[in-house]
């Protein structure tokens, strides 16, 4: 008999780790790091329930932080079996997870003791990551794959970023699905969720399980950017590396093809991280539905486009004069060199300020689209006098319409277990499929043990 321990992502929207036990083995699906606020942050030193030596294999959905961010830290506790996700979710792995061990080092010699508690060192360095990956063994989608000698895993698209996967798990004679996270439908890069199935159990995330999103922002966004024009100077995007960078850039693509006034606008991408990202959707074609790729090497095919790998380069974007895109990493600006160029250009008139996504409490990002009119960068106090603007429609997680979409492909009527949500989502979530499609459903709990 299965049995699934919630380890992480349960009350929480951080921190994918799920424990498999049967046949005598244990094995993990996802298995990342928890983020956000000081307590849940303090969760990553909360020990496995069973020792890392123990667990036979990981199964990895896609290669967001908060699904695989905990490896390297397994792997050198004591773990030594394979890593298991797609091709594609291989090649984002290394770059993810390379950022996150140097990000972790910068911390600690910054002294930026509040990341974790009572200034504990960093969780991995660079030779763990090396040694993690060493141990991954990629599996492309559709087929079925063993896992400890105990399952049979498959993997199906998830629409969510490139290379993510939802997971059905068949053992013991049952078959368990696990959702990673899921995207939307009609996403202009990446190919619809794939059918659900018939699993008998279904541990599904719930980040917006209760909320619609606005409809695909192309206009909005078209809209900010000739406002920024119209300012006369910088127009500043703060933008995840991973997938919304690729959105904005495509978006702006097509833009470039029918609007006049965007179509000679420099475009500066300011992101070593996400300029990787962009090079996987030319390395996996198959990944994603099929986009120009432009012959001077600009990714998708845009127009004016430079990217600015070293600090020098990036350095050199503050003397550029007039109108131009600068689109830099954190999405949030809750760190990265996107704090550089709000800290240029916060307090100038001409300036453009657009956050494209949900800001989370506490960052810079929540305070400016919230109002403030004054914060505080690198210790200097700037007043906000540049024009700011919010796109609320490039989430890449399903919402309410897009669940709903998606359960209608199950054949079966299986217990759903929630999680990655927060308590009111999940709840939302449960209700929905409890009303609407006549299943069994519980918002899980982290630490709880529940049989397939």
């Amino acid at each position: 008999m299965a049995e699934i321990t919630f380890i992480g992502a349960a009350g929480t929207v951080t921190g994918s780790k799920h424990l498999v036990s049967t046949g005598g083995k244990h094995f993990l699906v996802d298995c990342g790091l928890f983020q956000g606020v000081v307590d849940v942050r303090a969760l990553n030193d909360v020990p496995m329930p069973i020792p890392p030596s123990e667990i036979a294999a990981v199964v990895i959905t896609h290669g967001h932080l908060d699904h695989i961010g905990y490896l390297p830290k397994l792997v050198k506790d004591g773990f030594s079996g394979p890593i298991y996700c797609t091709p594609p979710t291989e090649a984002l792995m290394e770059i993810v997870l390379e950022d996150s061990a140097h990000l972790q080092q910068h911390l600690t010699q910054r002294g930026f003791q509040h990341e974790r508690p009572h200034a504990l060192p960093p969780f991995y360095d660079e030779a763990d990551v090396a040694k993690t990956l060493t141990m991954v063994r990629p599996q492309p989608l559709h087929t079925p794959f063993d896992v400890a000698g105990v399952a049979t895993a498959t993997y199906s698209n998830a629409a969510h970023i490139i290379g993510s996967a939802f997971v059905t798990l068949e053992m013991d004679g049952k078959k368990a699905l696990f959702s990673g996270d899921i995207g939307r439908y009609d996403r202009p890069l990446l190919y619809d969720i794939d059918p659900i199935g018939a699993p008998d159990l279904m541990v599904c995330e719930s980040t917006y399980g209760g909320k619609v999103h606005p409809p695909q922002p192309l206009e909005a966004l078209r809209d900010a950017l000739l406002k920024g024009i119209g300012g006369g100077g910088a127009i500043i995007i703060p933008a995840f590396a991973v997938e919304r960078t690729q959105d904005i850039i495509y978006a702006i693509t097509q833009l470039q093809q029918t609007e006049p006034k965007l179509a000679h606008l420099p475009i500066h991408l300011d992101s070593p991280m996400a300029d990787k990202v962009d090079a996987l959707f030319a390395k996996f074609p198959d990944a994603h539905k099929p986009i120009p790729l432009g012959t001077d090497g600009a990714p998708f095919g845009c127009k004016n486009f430079t990217v600015h790998r070293t600090t020098d380069e990036s350095k050199a974007l503050n003397n550029v004069k007039g109108p131009h895109v600068i689109i830099s990493a954190s999405g949030m600006a809750a760190g990265g060199r996107v704090l550089h160029h709000i800290h240029n250009h916060l307090s100038d008139p001409t300036a453009s300020l657009i956050f494209v996504g949900y800001q989370g409490a506490g960052t810079l990002g929540f305070l400016l689209v919230h109002g403030a009119h004054t914060v505080k960068i690198f210790g200097d106090s700037l007043p906000v006098r540049c024009q700011l603007l919010s796109l609320q429609g490039y989430s890449a997680h399903a919402d309410k319409n897009d669940f709903k979409r998606w359960f209608a492909t199950c054949t079966s009527r299986p217990h759903l277990y929630a999680v990655h949500g927060e308590v009111e989502s999940a709840t939302a979530l449960v209700a929905m499929v409890e009303s609407g499609n006549g299943w069994t459903a519980d918002v899980a709990k982290r630490g709880e043990t529940v049989t397939v």
